[in-house]
């Protein structure tokens, strides 16, 4: 009998990547307006966390690929990031995803959160109007998957701020 081996390759990171830019049902998520402990010392985020007592989500407005580039616009953790065409990221087999998005105003509470996430897969609830753009966890039936979570000293959000939100998720 021969032998065979088997392994993920790099086109399988760039179908992840690729499927990810291709899917319309992707938000950011904000929530965990509780303390992390009796400090507020913020803990590490390991490959079970989940986004905790979620507060809401707006749908992301940019789902682009990316590829590190010493002259990109885009700026995370001191790397610097170039968006791509699809066509770009399939030659070159790309793995990086840009997703942003702005929380304006009162589209969503204004309280205190600790986290954010980038969520897949959310479900609105029957009475929640479709089409929002941004919606509360109580118009929420089904939370969703949590692709990137972010565990951070507090943000305080207030009506009259606007934030904004970005990952770059590697696949």
């Amino acid at each position: 009998m021969g032998v065979s081996y088997t392994a993920s390759v790099a086109g399988m990171r760039a179908f992840q990547a690729l499927h990810l830019v291709r899917t319309d049902n992707i938000w950011i998520g904000i929530g965990k307006q509780t303390p992390w402990n009796e400090s507020d010392s913020v803990p590490e985020v390991s490959g079970s966390s989940l986004l905790s007592e979620p507060i809401g989500y707006k749908k992301a407005e940019k789902v682009r690929f990316v590829i590190p580039d010493p002259d990109g616009d885009i700026i995370q953790f001191e790397q610097r990031w170039r968006m791509i065409t699809e066509e770009e990221a399939m030659l070159s087999l790309a793995r990086w995803v840009y997703v942003a998005a702005w929380i304006t105003g009162t589209e969503l509470p204004a309280v205190s959160y600790r986290q954010s996430a980038i969520v897949t897969e959310l479900a609105l609830a029957e009475d929640t109007l479709p089409g929002k753009l941004a919606v509360k966890a109580e118009e929420v039936s089904s939370h969703g998957y949590a692709l990137v979570v972010n565990n951070r000293s507090p943000i305080h959000r207030t009506e009259d701020q606007r934030e904004f939100l970005e990952f770059i998720v590697e696949f």
